[in-house]
C-alpha cells in the first residue's frame, strides 16, 4: 500500500492509515451580528460552524443552510434547530437558497473561491456577507516530508497554496481532490482525479483504491 496524505486543515476520522499533514491553521474574528436581521445563515465549511460558538445562542433558532452533510452535523452539535443541506458544493447553495425570501447572512472566510453568492444576487436573492475566519498557512510546518509514492489528498485551494509553498508536487505523485475548485487551484500540469462525493471521506476512499492498485 502506497502511503496517503491527507493535507488539511484537521485530521479526519477513521484514517488510521492515513498521514494529516496540518498545512493550515485557522484564525477567527468576532465582528458584532444582529441574528435578528435575517432570515438564516449560510455556513460553507466546519470552521465557520465553529465560529458560532463566539456568539450568543439567539443564532440557533434560525434557518440554517449548510453546503454539505460534515458541515451540518457539525452546525446540528452547536444546536441549530432547522437545518437544511445542499448538495456539497457552492453554486448548490444557490439552488437551495431560491424557495426562501428574506435576508441571509453568509458566514465566511477571508478568502474564498466560489462565487455562488454574487449568483444568487442575480436571482434576487438578498445575502449579506460577514468575514468570520481566516485560514492561514501553519508557521509550524518547517518542513514536509512525503513520500515520492505518496497519494496526496486536498481538500481546499489554500491547502493546494500552501502545500506548494513548502513542498513539490512530484510527477510520481498521485493526486486525490474534493471538487472542481479545488482542482482548478492546481498547477497546469498536475493531473488529479475527482472524489465521487465532495467529503474527506470520499477522498480517502478514492486515495485507498490508487494507493491499493
Amino acid at each position: 500500500m502506497r502511503p496517503i496524505y491527507l493535507i488539511s486543515k484537521t485530521p479526519s476520522p477513521d484514517t488510521m492509515d492515513v498521514v494529516h499533514v496540518p498545512i493550515l491553521s485557522i484564525h477567527f474574528f468576532t465582528p458584532e451580528i444582529d441574528f435578528s436581521l435575517y432570515e438564516g445563515i449560510i455556513i460553507t465549511s466546519k470552521q465557520a460552524a465553529q465560529a458560532l460558538k463566539h456568539y450568543s445562542p439567539n443564532w440557533d433558532k434560525l434557518q440554517v443552510i449548510c453546503v454539505g452533510d460534515a458541515t451540518a452535523a457539525t452546525v446540528k452539535k452547536l444546536g441549530a434547530c432547522h437545518i437544511k443541506i445542499a448538495d456539497g458544493y457552492g453554486m448548490s447553495i444557490v439552488e437551495t437558497l431560491s424557495p426562501h425570501e428574506g435576508k441571509w447572512l453568509y458566514l465566511r472566510p477571508k478568502m474564498i473561491a466560489s462565487s455562488w453568492p454574487s449568483r444568487a444576487r442575480q436571482l434576487g436573492i438578498t445575502v449579506d456577507e460577514v468575514i468570520i475566519y481566516e485560514t492561514r498557512c501553519n508557521k509550524d510546518m518547517h518542513k514536509i516530508e512525503i513520500a515520492k509514492n505518496g497519494v496526496l489528498i486536498f481538500t481546499s485551494p489554500s491547502s493546494i497554496e500552501c502545500f506548494c509553498k513548502r513542498a513539490d508536487i512530484l510527477p510520481t505523485h498521485d493526486v486525490v481532490v474534493i471538487g472542481t475548485t479545488t482542482q482548478n487551484a492546481l498547477p497546469p500540469e498536475i493531473k488529479s482525479t475527482i472524489s465521487a462525493q465532495t467529503s474527506v471521506i470520499s477522498c480517502i476512499e478514492k486515495a485507498r483504491e490508487i494507493a491499493a492498485g
